[in-house]
């Protein structure tokens, strides 16, 4: 496959709108896209996990069924902090509990057919490979399998769910006041990889008010930005923290990473993957 999932590859996709420009696809086995400079970020849909490709696991599980709570809310500040517009699909924003496997309502004949050949087509992956594990694939024709796909709405009033839709209110509030997260220039914002756990983006208004998140997806561990190249540079010298993914109002077993803030530069200690939201005091 094409896609090595690394943190500079996502920085990249941010920064420029999707991966691919036109580079060699080995799975293509041709060039792969077209340079999308000029297009405005806002044009540009993104997600975390949208009903394909949580509907087409075998089991329909969500990404925060995959990657632990930490990770999950890091992924989604930085989600609600780039420019362009995000998608969330349907109890995303309380990481819900449950899945979204694929169902049809076919007739009986297209039914039987799609239920096999949906089963035939997971053969191929190692953890599917035993007819077996094969059988125990949802059958999209079944009643059970739509039942199970639907959102338990109560569930937003216990933890983790909770916290985390708490979470969400909060940075799409931002959107809507901060006046760097308004603005959507493709001159406003810098995306960058720190580390192969961490990234930054930084935002910046025509007001010279900016914003700077950063986001670590995995792992611990610290890390610095330097002033030398503007990134950390703001009109009074000073940042101040507006939010953390580990404030205890979106994380009931708060971890909180630790800022240290100078007009020179950033560092973040993270104990685990989190996000640091920064705005210009």
């Amino acid at each position: 496959m094409d896609f090595s999932g690394t943190v500079a590859d996502i920085a990249t996709t941010l920064r420029q709108g999707w991966l691919f420009t036109g580079q060699p696809s080995a799975y293509a086995g041709r060039p792969r896209g077209t340079d999308p400079d000029g297009v405005p970020p806002r044009r540009f849909v993104i997600f975390i996990q949208n009903h394909d490709q949580v509907g087409n696991r075998a089991l329909g599980e969500r990404l925060n069924h995959q990657v632990d709570l930490a990770a999950y809310r890091a992924a989604s500040v930085l989600l609600l902090c780039a420019p362009q517009t995000p998608l969330l699909f349907m109890g995303q924003e309380w990481a819900a509990s449950t899945p979204f496997p694929f169902f049809t309502d076919h007739n009986p004949e297209l039914g039987r057919l799609v239920t096999e050949g949906r089963r035939r087509e997971f053969s191929r992956f190692s953890a599917f490979s035993s007819p077996g594990v094969r059988e125990r694939i949802p059958d999209p024709q079944a009643l059970s399998t739509f039942k199970e796909s639907r959102l338990d709405w109560a569930e937003r009033e216990r933890e983790p769910h909770a916290s985390t839709l708490r979470l969400y209110r909060h940075f799409l509030g931002l959107r809507r006041t901060e006046p760097a997260l308004g603005d959507a220039r493709r001159d406003g914002f810098e995306v960058w990889a720190l580390d192969e756990g961490t990234l930054a983006v930084r935002r910046e208004a025509v007001d010279g008010s900016a914003l700077l998140a950063v986001v670590r997806l995995a792992g611990s561990g610290t890390v610095e930005i330097s002033g030398t190249r503007g990134r950390t540079r703001e009109p009074n010298g000073r940042w101040n923290v507006l939010a953390t993914s580990e404030d205890p109002l979106f994380c009931p077993d708060p971890q909180p990473p630790e800022a240290a803030l100078t007009p020179q530069s950033v560092r973040v200690a993270f104990a685990r993957p989190g996000a640091v939201v920064l705005g210009s005091a």
